[in-house]
């Protein structure tokens, strides 16, 4: 275990955290964070994605076991350490190390046979679990295991087949979701008498085309308006929803990804404000729909289509000069806004607006170091997290903060 020694003096305690989850933190940062004495510091300094390999090796090694956990969930952890931790003394720290992506698949397998029922569920729900470990864990003696089988998208057909059980609601619920449960049983689970089971087929990102259809003429409006929403829902009950006299089956319409153009068009001059924000949403929504939307009556409506992420600058800088404050803060959280575009929003009379560009990755360096004097507390809180110009977060590592 690591011995500690004295923290370093850093005054700007209450937004370590916040620099330590920024993927640009400097790197000294995250090293003075791992030497405090705070087992809370040391923990952001562990979940850092800024953290070194040879620093995550190192908090492996620490004497709290919270730290050991999130060394363990970060994605960046070293295999070597992750082996190391699969055999900690802690059970938290070995489920964590049974569930991250990183940890060899040996490790897994052997975590799979753990005597702590949590450690093997972890090890269940890990799509690098091997496939005979799974198999055994399908019959697992206790239903939290089987259900994480259920819910591993890496799971074999014969591990979900082994782990099933009709009469149990959870295990229909979590094969429904699983994208790797078969089409046979899909199909099945899109006539279940629970609508909470056919809505999780409906949502499905693998749920076939056949099933789909099913479902898109389910009699339950969730599970029909779910389906309605699937890209691979046929294309011809999307154009039927798009002309029904029903608002709701139309907004369902309005939100599907592929749905036809010329729909869209329509869907987005829809007399109900709900069709229309789901067509200003919609990453499909041609060029002239974008701008009749962009003078709606109904300031959600402009909302939600400053959010879109396909839209383009022109659309965002008529956006950007809209009257509401709340149309002009999606437009500063928008990842297509332009830097020229963010460089105007940061002038913004909206502390809301400004924490946005202040957050946002594409915001110039000039840009974020004038947001610096900004006395508006969420400013320096969204340029921690979201800024990634190195000499504007160092200074930010030293501001002035609210705790001692």
């Amino acid at each position: 275990m690591i011995r500690r020694g004295m923290a370093g003096a850093f005054p700007a305690r209450d937004l370590w955290p916040l620099l330590a989850a920024n993927p640009h933190a400097p790197p000294e940062l995250i090293r003075q964070l791992a030497g405090c004495e705070s087992p809370g510091l040391r923990s952001a300094a562990a979940a850092s994605p800024a953290a070194t390999a040879n620093l995550l090796a190192e908090l492996g090694r620490d004497v709290d076991g919270a730290v050991r956990r999130y060394a363990a969930v970060n994605v960046a952890c070293p295999p070597r350490t992750l082996v190391m931790l699969a055999a900690d003394e802690d059970e938290g720290v070995r489920a964590a190390a049974a569930a991250s992506s990183a940890t060899p698949a040996g490790s897994v397998g052997l975590l799979a046979e753990d005597a702590a029922e949590y450690v093997r569920a972890a090890a269940a729900g890990n799509p690098r679990c091997p496939a005979e470990r799974l198999l055994a864990l399908a019959t697992d003696g206790t239903r939290r295991v089987r259900h994480c089988v259920l819910q591993n998208p890496g799971a074999p057909r014969q591990a979900i087949a082994r782990a099933y059980r009709q009469d149990d609601f959870m295990c229909r619920l979590f094969s429904a979701g699983n994208p790797a449960a078969p089409p046979a049983l899909l199909e099945r689970l899109a006539g279940d008498a629970q609508p909470a089971v056919r809505t999780a087929v409906a949502r499905n990102r693998l749920a076939p085309p056949v099933v789909l259809d099913l479902l898109g003429c389910d009699a339950d409006d969730q599970v029909r308006n779910t389906a309605l929403r699937h890209p691979r829902t046929p294309q011809y009950l999307v154009i039927d929803a798009a002309e029904s006299p029903d608002e709701i089956t139309r907004r369902a319409a309005a939100g599907n990804p592929l749905c036809a153009p010329a729909q869209l068009l329509k869907l987005a001059t829809d007399a109900a404000p709900g069709v229309r924000l789901a067509a200003a949403g919609n990453p499909g929504l041609p060029e002239a729909g974008a701008f009749s939307l962009a003078d709606d009556p109904e300031v959600l409506v402009r909302a939600g289509l400053g959010g879109n992420r396909a839209v383009r600058f022109p659309v965002l800088a008529a956006l950007a000069a809209d009257g509401d404050a709340r149309v002009r803060r999606r437009v500063a959280r928008n990842e297509r806004a332009a830097p020229t575009l963010l460089s105007h929003l940061a002038d913004d009379a909206d502390p809301g607006v400004r924490a946005g560009v202040a957050g946002h990755p594409s915001a110039s360096a000039s840009v974020h170091r004038c947001l610096l004097g900004d006395p508006a507390a969420p400013i320096r809180e969204a340029l921690a997290l979201g800024s990634r110009h190195q000499d504007v977060l160092a200074e930010l590592a030293a501001f002035p903060g609210r705790a001692s």
